[in-house]
Formats: structure tokens, sequence, C-alpha cells
């Protein structure tokens, strides 16, 4: 009887082990199918059919003199936010695929309109002189599903400050009572994407030329001149650019003269940078007996320290 129960018990023990095995095996193929169900329904973001965007704005190649904007737009597709910083995430998703992003603002003088900026045009006909400084940059981007797309726009100055220093024989500005002035061949429109130019004629810009005065390296001493400041989009290629100035003189004698300034602007729109541009010429006027004035000698010259009264 012993004997029998031993034997049973000995023969018990491999059915125990193999039962306790299958049931790990069952375990583990069922542990298996489970975490695949669970991954197959993981993501990277909330979004897993659209993509998000985060855009950085770079402003370092805005000029000296420039102010940057306080906030501005970002524009992808029909979708549009305003942003004030350097880093934003923008506030839609989108499909996967291409769109292209415009980083623009609005700014003094300016009008915006689709992707065109426009000067604006004074009630004489003539272009404001001084519009706010303009910056734009576009980036195309490849949207993915399931993804944020981080890119950096490069901001690039659409607006560059002129100045122009007409020299005076000392005295000359004593007999100076007022002036008045136009500047033809200026660009009014550009297209927002790439700064070239849209405007299909050249416009005019009224310079207002005061007193004041002009030192530099060469010249220590402070001399007299004539200094009038624009801000301008560019110059029309195929136009001249002509300066055409009426000096009343105290004895109430009105002088007009005019010069070409095609030349010296030619690489107005297209030169490195856009730091401001200083042009200074000599104006002679008109003596005794002698009714014509000139200006002459124009050269660029940004070493000149100048004080317009």
């Amino acid at each position: 009887m012993d004997k029998l129960t031993i034997r049973t018990d000995k023969r018990a023990i491999p059915i125990i082990k193999f039962s306790f095995t299958g049931k790990l095996l069952i375990f583990a193929l069922a542990t298996l199918q489970l975490a695949g169900c669970v991954k197959d329904d993981l993501y990277n973001t909330p979004h897993p059919d659209k993509g998000a965007v985060r855009i950085t704005t770079d402003w370092s190649a805005a000029s000296s003199d420039a102010v940057l904007p306080q906030s501005y737009i970002l524009r992808i597709g029909t979708e549009e936010q305003t942003v004030t910083g350097t880093s934003n995430a923008f506030n839609a998703l989108f499909e996967p695929g291409r769109q292209d992003l415009l980083v623009c603002h609005g700014a003094d003088g300016i009008t915006l309109s689709g992707h065109t900026a426009t000067v604006n045009t004074l009630a004489d006909g003539t272009l404001e002189p001084m519009p706010g400084y303009l910056f734009s940059g576009t980036k195309s981007l490849e949207i993915v599903k399931d993804d944020t797309l981080r890119v950096t726009v490069n901001m690039e100055q659409r607006i560059r400050r002129l100045t122009l220093v007409l020299k005076l024989t000392p005295g000359d500005e004593d007999r100076i009572s007022t002036t008045s002035a136009t500047l033809t061949g200026i660009a009014s429109a550009i297209a927002l994407r790439d700064g070239t130019i849209t405007a299909t004629v050249g416009k005019t810009v009224a310079p207002i030329f005061s007193i004041g005065t002009y030192s530099s390296d060469i010249r220590s001493a402070e001399a007299p001149a004539l200094v009038a400041t624009l801000r301008l989009l560019g110059v029309m290629p195929a136009e001249h650019q002509t300066l055409t100035l009426a000096i009343t003189l105290t004895d109430g004698y009105v002088h007009t003269v005019t010069t070409d300034l095609s030349e010296v602007l030619r690489n107005f729109n297209t030169g490195a940078g856009m730091e401001p541009l200083v042009l200074d010429a000599t104006l002679e006027l008109p003596t005794a007996g002698d009714f014509h004035g000139t200006i002459s000698g124009w050269e660029q010259c940004n070493d000149l320290i100048i004080d317009a009264h």
C-alpha cells in the first residue's frame, strides 16, 4: 500500500511540472499579444494624423539703425497668427506635405496686401519719405504627421536708409531761406517673399532738406551742409533717379538745380547688407552776376559725422 502511494506520487511530479510549464507559456503568449496591441496604439504626439510647426526667427541681418517690430505675423497657407519673441509654436496643425511659411509685419507708412508691401502715397502724389523699417522672411515646410517640425527663418530687411549731404561754402547757409526737392525713379512696392520689386513704374519722393553740419576724419571742423534723410524700398533699375532741388535765397531769388543720382544708387537694392547709405556732393550757389548753381561730385561717404538742425 505504501509502495503504491509512493509510485503514484512520483508519477504525479512530471504531470504537475508539465502543467505549470504550459501555464507559463500561455501567459507569455498572452502578454506578447497584449504588448503588440498596446504598441500599435502608441504615438509620438497627440496629433498622430497631422504635423505641428515651431518657428524661430533670426533678425541678425538687421542694420545698425533698424528698429525691430514688437510683434509680427506667421502665415502658413490660409492660417495666420500674430506673435512676439523669437520662438513660437504655430497654433494650427497641418496635413502631411509641403506648406509655405511667410513671416512679415506691419510698418508705419506701408500697406500690406497679400504678399505685397506698398509704400503709402501722400496727398501730393509723392511717396511717404520715412516709412517704418520692414522685414520679411519665407521658408518651405515639409510637414510630417505625428511630429513637430522646427524651422528657423532668416528675416530680411526691406527698407534702407539714404542720407543726402550737399556741402556748402561757409556762409552760403545764411543765404538760404527755404528749399524743396523731389527724387524720381523710386520703387513703391515689393514682394514680401523675396524682396523683388513689383512696381511697374517709378514714383517720386520729396526729400526734406535742412541746414546742418558735417565733419569727418579728414575734416575735423564742422562745415555747413544741406542734409536730407529718406527710407526707401529701392530704386527702379530701368529709370533715372533725378534729384531736383529748388532753393529760395534770402533775396527772394529761386534757384533750381538738378542732378542725376542713378549711378551712385545703382546698387541700392542689391548691395551687400542694408546698412545706411550716405551720399555727399558739393552744392555751389549762384554768385553775383552768375545765375547758375551746380551740384557735383556725388560719392559714397559713410564716415561723415552729420548734425542736421
